[in-house]
């Protein structure tokens, strides 16, 4: 398997809120992005994923199923930010989503918290993998929007669900099967906000080589007005 990794801040805003993962050793590639407009969304995109990380390499070597412990570990990085928010008042109100993929062969498991996403390629058609929790994704389900217009809605960065603020929090968990040539692209809003799922699967058949790919996701995410940080992992499975 072949990846590669990017964390942008992006043209308009000042600080990256956006953090990342990559640890190949445990099969583990996660994003989270910061919740924005409270304080210290960047520390809580950070805690939460070396939380996560450091759950993982801790019972890398337990009997429990991976969706367990993928579960686990997210809800140790949930108490970890709430605890870090509620002591701090610099802090309080902080949170972030998170999007983690473990993979271990030719399987994938996969968690979601927000709305950061991970997506697939396979044959030349893309899917998700997960399901945002957010209020667009609300109306898209009830029919009230498209899954166009939900890029352009007012109200596209509201979340449903967040990682941090509350003490407990709900996991979503997904399983699927790996086949060779497959892509999975794992990626915060700050992409999937602004350039449509069709136009990103156009882009990553253009080059094979992951890095060349994610250069031509974020270009595209810049050119389509995204005013938000970009972070993107790509795995391509061989």
């Amino acid at each position: 398997m072949r990846w590669s990794q990017i964390t942008e801040c992006g043209p308009v805003r000042r600080r990256n809120e956006d953090w990342l993962c990559v640890c190949p050793d445990l099969g583990l590639f996660a994003v989270a992005d910061g919740m924005g407009g409270h304080l210290a969304g960047d520390v809580a995109s950070r805690l939460a994923l070396g939380v996560l990380e450091d759950y993982l390499r801790d019972h890398r070597h337990d009997n429990a199923p991976y969706p367990d412990k993928l579960a686990t570990g997210i809800q140790k990085a949930n108490e970890v930010v709430y605890l870090a928010a509620s002591k701090d008042v610099q802090r309080r109100g902080m949170g972030t989503t998170i999007t983690a993929c473990l993979v271990q062969g030719y399987h994938a498991t996969v968690a979601n918290v927000g709305d950061s996403r991970a997506l697939l390629l396979r044959e030349g058609n893309i899917n998700k993998l997960t399901v945002d929790h957010s209020l667009v994704q609300e109306l898209i389900d009830g029919g009230g929007i498209s899954e166009k217009e939900a890029l352009q809605h007012p109200r596209r960065n509201v979340l449903t669900r967040a990682l941090g603020v509350g003490p407990r929090v709900n996991v979503d968990i997904y399983e699927y099967s790996l086949a060779r040539g497959d892509r999975i692209l794992i990626c915060t809003d700050g992409l999937t906000g602004f350039v449509p799922e069709q136009r990103i699967g156009d882009l990553l058949l253009v080059s094979p080589d992951p890095q060349e790919a994610l250069h031509l996701l974020l270009k595209e995410a810049i050119a389509a007005g995204s005013n938000d940080n970009i972070t993107i992992i790509l795995l391509a499975v061989d």
